[in-house]
Parts: C-alpha cells; structure tokens; sequence
C-alpha cells in the first residue's frame, strides 16, 4: 500500500521548499497539488502549484464529497480532493500532502496510518522574515499570518514528527529520512546505506 505524508507548518516556515527538495530526490512520491480559490501569484503556474477555481466550483466540490480535507485560510479556500491522491496512489507511488495544521488532524483522524511532519521555525521572528523576503504578502496579511502562527505551533504536537528548519539542507536530509525509514523496511539496511548515499549526494 502506498505511504502519504502530511506535512505542515506555519506559513514562512518552509514547508513548499522542503516538498519540493524531497520530490526532486526520490521519484517514488509525488505531491497531491490542491484546489484553491486563492488568486494565482505571478510565480505560480495553475497545475502545479495548486488547482485554481472560483468559490462557486470549490463549492460544488465540497457538495460532491470531493475533498478529503478542506480548510478555509485567511479567507481563502483550499482542500486536497481525492482524485488527486487517487491518480498518484494508483500507481503505486506514495502522496505527499502539503497542508496546515488543521488539514493535518483531519487527515489523520480519517486516515490513522499517514505520516505526518511539522516543520518547525527556529523562532517566530524568522517567520516575519521570510515572509517579507518572500515579497507575496501586504504588511497587514504578514501580520495577520504571525499572528495566527503563534497558535498554529502548538498543534506540532499532534504530528508523528516535528522538523526544525534552521538550516535548509539539514531539514531536507531529516526529512527525506523519515520517509526512507517509513518506506523501507529497517531490516533491508544495505538498502537503506545506500539510498542514504545517494540523497546525500544530491543534497550537499
């Protein structure tokens, strides 16, 4: 049965990264793209990022029992459909989710065996940082998101793992293995050494 991981974290906290690094690692997972009514940034590409629709078709979706999640943040909708777990599980790959925390407890009450992950600021003040650096938000959505955040880190707890992303590469490697330690058995070490070898060969 394929793996789905669920990972999560407050916004500016890198969490888009690091699924993005883990996907281009291993071609054995893919990441289930969400459906959103958020406006699209000129950085992203429809498809990719996420599924842009307008609110009266995420409406119709959530009628339809489409989602198996969905949340609304900072006045925007967003929720990860079932067809689009379906169309990577079918292939025997596992799915990685990237939601917030709230998406998480569903995801595991509905589904007890996912994995999730919290990835974790160093401090809260790096949060405002990167999400002024990120150059996406106004002033008062970055204020608005800080203040949501100091709530949001409490549910870390509810994860099966917490990451704490101070230095990229070293959130990267621990979280590429927690997905080989969850994907291949641990008596299959040589297997595990050399799938070890071979991220730390691309990450470094």
């Amino acid at each position: 049965m394929p793996n789905i991981f669920v990972v999560s974290a407050p916004s500016g906290a890198g969490k888009t990264s690091l699924v993005k690094g883990v996907c281009d690692i291993f071609d054995f997972i893919k990441p289930a793209i969400s459906f959103t009514t958020r406006k699209m940034r000129d950085s992203e590409i429809d498809g990719q990022d996420y599924y842009y629709v307008s609110e009266s078709k995420f409406q119709d979706m959530i009628g339809n029992e489409e989602f198996l999640e969905y949340e609304n943040v900072y006045g925007n909708l967003y929720g990860s459909a079932y067809s689009s777990i379906e169309a990577i599980s079918s292939k025997g790959m596992d799915v990685i989710l990237e939601i917030d925390y709230k998406g998480m407890l569903t995801v595991l009450n509905k589904i007890p065996h996912a994995t999730s992950i919290y990835i974790v600021p160093p401090d809260i003040s790096s949060l405002n940082d990167r999400l002024k650096k990120r150059g996406e938000d106004s002033l008062d959505t970055i204020e608005t998101r800080m203040l949501s955040s100091h709530n949001e880190l409490k549910y870390s707890k509810y994860a099966n793992y917490s990451i704490v992303n101070d230095d990229f590469d070293d959130a990267l490697k621990q979280l590429c293995l927690l997905i080989l330690l969850k994907k291949i058995p641990m008596k299959n070490i040589n297997a595990l050494m050399r799938e070890i070898s071979i991220m730390n060969y691309h990450i470094v």
